[in-house]
């Protein structure tokens, strides 16, 4: 240095020099008032950070998310499965209709078992851990729920529609019920296989909660909507529409209805406005998860993404939670099953049945005598 500070262009090399050394990457140094560069915040939207998807929900959001799904899952769960059990060990509710009933309510086990808790689990964690596999095993559940059970409410219009109309005719028997429930699963698990194909994690930790924006998404959300949501649809609807015509006549001046009591029993009247009731709510439930799907929204916004997601699998749902309470509304042998069923287990019932039944026959006999 001191070399070349004697000499007059000193300066220009000594310069020179230290920019070549400060320019190399195994001496850089920060200079003085520039800080490292900090990771974007969570909320930041689709510019933060990949490597661990988090979806900006609150705190507040995360608890309600959970309270109100686990209140919708425990009484779909708990419903459904005291469904399944009155029904096996009744005897008065073993009936043609009731095979059917029991079908939907397995449909809705599985959805509740196999999928639920890993979507909220999914959603209050802020990532997806569970790998790429039961990301498709997931997806395929939510799409299978909806086809089974539209095509055994179709099977029930079906049947419902032969009884009143054409008891003769045609009869469903028991073997005949269970080849449309058998029928009605095959079809849903075809037409609810190519979610596992177009479902998937990446790498961002993220089961993606809607179908992608190709033409395999959309092809595919096409043709689901028609064969599983509009075409079953439009025949129950017209099933149950000429039931409700043969049921009430109108007279000839078009004003006055009157109800053919004496042909179809009150049961069967009751028995239909069930089933009435019970499509309008499933229909309405899950027609936002189908239009959803059709519309394919872009994921770019994790945080609206998830809320739209969580909105519309509430609403699906509880399409599940609500079946149980509408059987024991509008059922009266249900509601008498549960009793012996719970009679069953306590075991009174049976000991004060079966004082009735032996004090009656010792009387007859007597009487006999």
């Amino acid at each position: 240095l001191s070399l070349l500070m004697d000499n007059s262009s000193g300066p220009v090399l000594l310069t020179l020099l230290l920019l070549q050394n400060t320019s190399s990457p195994k001496g850089s140094t920060p200079p003085a008032g520039y800080g490292m560069a900090e990771p974007p915040a969570p909320g930041a939207g689709p510019s933060r950070n990949h490597s661990l998807v988090e979806y900006g929900l609150r705190p507040g959001e995360i608890a309600a998310a959970s309270v109100v799904w686990g209140a919708l899952w425990l009484i779909s769960v708990l419903g459904n499965f005291l469904v399944c059990l009155v029904i096996h060990r009744s005897r008065r509710t073993q009936s043609t209709t009731n095979y059917f009933v029991v079908s939907m309510a397995c449909a809705d086990l599985v959805s509740g078992v196999g999928s639920a808790p890993l979507l909220l689990l999914q959603l209050s964690s802020g990532r997806w851990m569970l790998g790429s596999g039961v990301c498709r095993l997931v997806r395929y559940l939510q799409y299978l729920t909806p086809g089974v059970q539209i095509y055994v409410l179709l099977a029930i219009s079906t049947d419902r529609f032969y009884t009143i109309v054409y008891p003769l005719s045609f009869k469903v028997s028991r073997g005949k019920a269970k080849k449309m429930i058998l029928a009605s699963w095959f079809c849903g698990a075809l037409f609810a296989s190519p979610a596992c194909f177009l479902y998937g994690s990446n790498s961002d930790h993220h089961c993606n909660f809607f179908l992608p924006s190709s033409w395999q998404g959309s092809a595919y959300s096409i043709i689901h909507l028609f064969l599983v949501f509009l075409i079953p649809s439009l025949l129950i609807i017209l099933f149950y529409q000429k039931v409700i015509k043969y049921i009430w006549r109108i007279s000839t001046d078009g004003m006055t209805v009157r109800r053919t009591t004496n042909i179809v029993p009150r049961t069967k009247v009751k028995t239909i406005k069930m089933f009435l009731m019970l499509n309008s709510v499933f229909l309405l439930s899950w027609l936002p998860f189908f239009v959803v799907q059709l519309w394919h929204p872009q994921e770019t916004d994790y945080r609206k993404s998830s809320l739209l997601f969580l909105a519309i699998t509430w609403i699906s749902f509880s399409s599940s939670a609500s079946k149980p309470t509408l059987y024991s509304i509008y059922n009266a042998n249900f509601r008498r099953g549960m009793k012996e069923t719970f009679c069953m287990s306590a075991m009174k019932c049976y000991r004060s049945n079966a004082y009735t039944i032996t004090t009656s026959s010792r009387i007859a006999k007597k009487n006999h005598v």
